[in-house]
């Protein structure tokens, strides 16, 4: 018993230090699995925009077949732009890695990028999504940016060019005055951001697909076999007085 609730404190001791880790509260954002069109477009944006930093070593393009319901053209003519060893093109079984060169990579931002493969389990969506919404322009950086959740973040702001780049007013209540516009109005980013990180957290589980449709299937065997076992239940007990 008291080994149980040790663990339980740790837990949530580790729960609180990991919250008050951010400088300003979490965003709501809506992640629906089940929208194909927004796992496109996330995809999309980041294999054109994320990819050539952070790779998803544990994700196979040819996994978008089935799951985000892609062509094999598709896929090959608007989401493989990387090349092999010998400069053949990407198969599409391949993992989705870059070529980025750690030591230069260490060289121009202090830090080799992380992988993303994992990043929306291990930091959760919410967080995902107020971290790309909350970088803001800030001349004391080396990048010439900053971000709320993430202080002195050795990121540049690379969505700026669709998000635009704005100045705090007031970071602790998310106010800012956009001083360069993106191509994308305020809510259109939003829109793109929630694209993005439901796309992340489908590649941090793929398998949750899987489940869902496969459950439903279990669910609704399971429904028939009770009706059907109760039918033979009054069948077998209606003699028996």
């Amino acid at each position: 018993m008291i080994r149980i609730f040790i663990g339980m404190l740790l837990i949530f001791t580790s729960t609180v230090t990991f919250a008050a880790t951010g400088s300003i509260p979490l965003k709501p954002v809506l992640i629906d699995l089940n929208n194909k069109a927004s796992l496109q477009r996330g995809a999309q944006i980041y294999v054109n925009n994320c990819l050539g930093c952070h790779t998803l070593k544990y994700q196979r393009y040819v996994k978008f077949i089935d799951h985000l319901s892609l062509s094999k053209e598709t896929i090959e003519n608007n989401l493989i732009f990387t090349t092999g060893k010998n400069g053949e093109p990407t198969k599409i079984g391949s993992l989705m890695l870059n070529a980025v060169n750690p030591d230069s990579a260490k060289e121009a931002f202090g830090v080799m990028p992380p992988d993303l493969t994992l990043i929306a389990r291990s930091r959760g969506t919410e967080w995902l999504y107020t971290f790309l919404t909350s970088f803001y322009k800030d001349d004391t950086r080396p990048l010439g940016v900053n971000n709320a959740l993430y202080p002195n973040v050795g990121m540049p702001h690379v969505l700026s060019w669709m998000e635009g780049l704005k100045k705090p007013v007031n970071l602790e209540k998310d106010q800012y005055q956009y001083i360069i516009k993106g191509t994308m109005t305020d809510k259109e980013y939003q829109k793109s951001m929630t694209d993005l990180v439901n796309f992340l957290a489908y590649v941090s589980e793929p398998a949750q697909l899987d489940r869902y449709r496969i459950g439903f299937w279990v669910i609704l065997f399971l429904a028939i076999f009770s009706f059907l076992a109760f039918l033979l239940k009054i069948e077998y007990w209606k003699d028996v007085k």
